[in-house]
């Protein structure tokens, strides 16, 4: 790997390519990996747990002259918790309108440029993709000592929508893609003391690295979801203009007979792509039309559990009338298990089923993968012949 320009030990990124751009941010995640083994008073996983107080001696002091006690740790563990009620932690990413709405005010305004104290920041511009995880190069702000940053946005919902985008369209697939659930990173500051370890508790953190050290100096609260970079990128994402170059993407990576994760669908941007990704003009965040959005995506959400309570409740009475079937007799009682299992077995109730529960199961952040494994559960037979049943 090529050697870069260090000035008082940052490296100096502008005028880079984005080739050189991606390798020198290589060097520099391996630069603060190292870094990092060697940190002090950081507050583990086992301090947290145990709040001994040999724990909370080793963790400095909160403020000059004030130390740690338990309850800031008691406090630390119920805001964990609470945080994790927030976000499910159980599926990867969160959505778009999630970042936007969860995110503070002052990280919106320095993501908007509208604070006048230098630390607003102004562009960014795609950089390149690593199969679905895409690469933001963000112009630093006048008050920061870096020329960029590097901002990773990872598309967890990208091999779904690859298989079945919608109406056979990769650009449609892309868009619901970028405002669907993604996963984020970034190398700053900002990232790294205050968000990075929200991320991993949330599961929405591109790794590595991952952070198991809790926030107690910058963000004990646990407030917040990204760093300025992060809105600006994310915003940008929505854009067609970087859409249409990302859809290419995806839709040479569903020719290709290589791995899902191979090499071959890494991709750094052309000159050409570059200045059409340029021409983006989607770079403001208005949070109340997020908060709109959410609300209407809730609601939908909200009439689509409605539906499938409904359909729940006469599969149940459905299945009433069949034991009371079974009851009169014992002929009666098989004809009656032939007749459930031929229902089950049938493809077009199947396909209306799963229809049903993969747009309820969308609006909570799941996976399609999930209702398949929740379905095969519910009708005690395998992922596999429920997946044929669905061809």
């Amino acid at each position: 790997m090529p050697k870069f320009e260090k000035e008082d030990g940052i490296y100096r990124t502008g005028g880079l390519s984005e080739k050189q751009f991606q390798q020198v941010f290589k060097i520099i995640q391996k630069e603060q990996a190292k870094a990092r083994r060697g940190a002090k008073r950081t507050l583990t996983p086992e301090q947290l747990r145990r709040k001994s107080k040999a724990a909370i001696a080793q963790l400095g002091e909160k403020s000059k002259g004030v130390p740690f006690t338990v309850e800031d740790l008691k406090q630390f563990a119920a805001n964990r918790e609470n945080f994790k009620k927030r976000y499910d932690s159980k599926t990867d990413g969160i959505t778009y309108a999630q970042i936007i709405d969860g995110s503070r005010d002052i990280d919106i305004k320095r993501a908007n440029n509208k604070v006048d104290d230098g630390s607003g920041i102004t562009s960014a511009n795609l950089s390149g993709m690593r199969n679905n995880e895409i690469l933001i190069r963000v112009r630093a702000s006048m008050k920061s000592k870096h020329d960029d940053h590097l901002v990773k946005l990872r598309l967890e919902e990208w091999n779904d929508l690859l298989h079945e985008p919608p109406g056979g369209s990769y650009e449609k697939a892309v868009k619901k893609a970028c405002k669907g659930r993604i996963s984020i990173a970034c190398d700053c500051g900002r990232h790294q003391y205050w968000y990075r370890y929200l991320a991993t508790m949330g599961r929405y953190a591109v790794s590595p690295p991952t952070e198991f050290a809790f926030p107690k100096i910058r963000n004990p609260e646990l407030k917040g979801v990204a760093c300025k970079h992060v809105l600006k990128a994310a915003v940008m994402l929505q854009s067609p203009a970087w859409q249409r170059i990302i859809a290419n993407q995806m839709a040479k990576q569903a020719k290709r007979v290589s791995f899902g994760d191979d090499r071959m669908n890494s991709h750094v941007l052309t000159d050409a792509e570059l200045k059409q990704a340029a021409k983006n003009r989607s770079t403001l965040i208005d949070k109340s039309k997020t908060e709109k959005a959410a609300k209407r995506d809730f609601k939908r959400y909200e009439k689509a559990q409605k539906a499938f309570a409904k359909k729940v409740k006469q599969d149940e009475a459905f299945t009433k009338k069949i034991r009371a079937m079974a009851n009169r007799s014992r002929k009666a009682e098989q004809r009656a298990i032939k007749l459930e299992s031929q229902l089950q077995s049938k493809k077009d109730l199947v396909k209306a089923m799963y229809s049903m529960m993969k747009d309820v199961y969308s609006m909570q952040g799941k996976k399609a993968s999930d209702v398949v494994d929740d379905m095969a559960s519910k009708f005690k037979v395998t992922t596999a012949k429920i997946k044929a049943m669905l061809k």
